[in-house]
């Protein structure tokens, strides 16, 4: 008994060393699997996804509505702005707006808002306006393989705030390099030129803060509860200030004209339906894009 005593602690030992030794090594082999990646301002070029043609754009002012669903994608992948993409994280992917931003998204159906940060470009080919990781998508009661009515409503302040910062960002492109005024000459009237002496540098832009920066902070895991509004499937065909092509284009898709005021201005918008369920928005849908109607696109009124 004394002998087998004085061997166990020597055996515990050697197994928690072993597990220390495995720890360390599953480490080393996550760290070597994660992606290089690079955190910068992105807007990009236009690009095809399935049946349609995305045009992304710089819009700090971003309001839309339409049907989120829950990301497939795989943890440790990189994302469109060069994060880490974590499903545990507060962020989501946005076909079209500037990367980073930041954006309130409320869940039509139940009333649940949450805050996050779109950082990634969506990689189904069905018109979702919106894909969340699966955090964010418990936090909304988005289950995983369904879809929700949601509204996506841009910070401003935030956003444009990140922006600036960002390495590549509206900052980065407005730096100027200018040359000291004191190496200015002047020239007088009597054809003589002297230094300006008074004069000084201008100031430079401050240099990017974060340019070094892999990763940014993440944001808080919580949802705020609101009431519910609910809201119908149509489908947007596009704005015209012509009532001549707004016709035509409602012809073709069976549609109505909506008109709306933006800055005074009247826009007419070609919608059609309400479609009772999302199956029927995404038949509709798709016999139009592939009749040639690239810009049309599922929304929630």
């Amino acid at each position: 008994m004394a002998v087998m005593t004085m061997k166990y602690p020597m055996i515990k030992t050697y197994s928690f060393a072993f597990a220390a030794l495995l720890l360390a090594s599953c480490s080393k082999q996550d760290a070597s699997t994660l992606p290089q990646v690079k955190l910068h301002y992105e807007t990009g070029q236009p690009y095809q996804l399935g049946e349609r043609w995305l045009y992304p754009e710089e819009n700090f002012a971003y309001r839309g509505s339409g049907l989120a669903i829950v990301s497939s994608k795989k943890a440790k992948q990189a994302t469109a702005d060069g994060e880490i993409y974590s499903p545990q994280s507060m962020t989501g992917a946005h076909p079209t707006l500037q990367l980073p931003a930041i954006v309130n998204v409320r869940n039509l159906e139940n009333g649940r808002e949450i805050t996050i940060r779109l950082n990634d470009r969506p990689t189904s080919t069905s018109d979702r306006i919106l894909e969340l990781t699966p955090k964010a998508a418990e936090l909304l009661g988005i289950a995983k393989n369904s879809t929700a009515k949601v509204e996506i409503i841009e910070d401003e302040k935030r956003s444009q705030d990140l922006a600036f910062k960002m390495p590549n960002g509206p900052q980065t492109q407005m730096q100027v390099s200018t040359a000291p005024l004191d190496t200015i000459k002047v020239e007088n009237l009597d054809g003589s030129q002297s230094s300006n002496s008074n004069a000084h540098p201008i100031e430079q832009p401050a240099e990017n803060s974060i340019k070094g920066l892999l990763s940014l902070d993440e944001l808080p895991v919580e949802y705020r509860q609101g009431a519910a509004t609910g809201g119908q499937l149509w489908i947007d065909g596009g704005s015209f200030t012509s009532s001549v092509y707004a016709n035509r284009l409602a012809a073709r898709m069976g549609g109505r004209l909506v008109n709306t005021y933006t800055g005074g201005r009247r826009v007419i918008r070609v919608r059609s339906g309400p479609y009772n369920t999302v199956e029927q928005a995404d038949q509709n849908l798709d016999s139009l894009l592939k009749s040639g109607i690239k810009g049309a696109k599922i929304i929630v009124e």
